[in-house]
């Protein structure tokens, strides 16, 4: 009977060290893209560049063994698209480029932030629909505040919260 009460506690308490890692881990891919949304708001290419180079490692680094099956599942699904956009991102300073990849890095990033619910603060999924030759396109934010990341200085708050993802408990 001791033996399976340990068992059942060792279990336990690695599961929770996994939720933890999966917190640390995908929180630091988010705040990492949340400091690539912010340089696009300004309308600085180098900036956007500069926080891309972040963001790539930050993909790249996450340690993948540490997720929990699950996790690591929709991680793989997603890793290479983050990437791909990250990587294209940080390799121009011009703003356009930039701003078409982040359309669909923030389509995969919101797709990998719902999976895996491990958020720690409020996300808001945010969309202006004058976007992408006026389709519309969203993001993500730690504001409920509108920081438009498409148009920048131009038109700053156009936009709307579509989605609040609260935080994990």
């Amino acid at each position: 009977m001791k033996k399976l009460i340990i068992a059942i506690v060792v279990i336990a308490s690695s599961q929770n060290i996994f939720a933890q890692t999966d917190n640390q881990s995908f929180n630091t891919v988010m705040t990492a893209y949340f400091n690539l949304k912010n340089a696009l708001t300004t309308d600085n290419g180098d900036s956007a560049k500069a926080a891309a180079k972040v963001l790539f490692n930050a993909i790249d680094k996450l340690p993948m063994e540490k997720l929990s099956a699950d996790k690591h599942k929709i991680w793989m699904d997603y890793m290479v698209k983050l990437s791909y956009d990250a990587e294209h991102i940080k390799e121009t300073n011009e703003l356009e480029h930039q701003r078409e990849h982040f359309m669909e890095l923030s389509k995969n990033m919101y797709a990998v932030a719902k999976a895996f619910n491990t958020n720690t603060a409020t996300i808001y999924y945010q969309f202006c629909p004058m976007a992408n030759g006026g389709k519309g396109a969203y993001w993500l934010s730690e504001t409920e505040e509108i920081h438009n990341p498409y148009f920048g200085k131009k038109m700053p708050t156009c936009g709307s919260t579509k989605e609040t993802i609260t935080p994990i408990k």
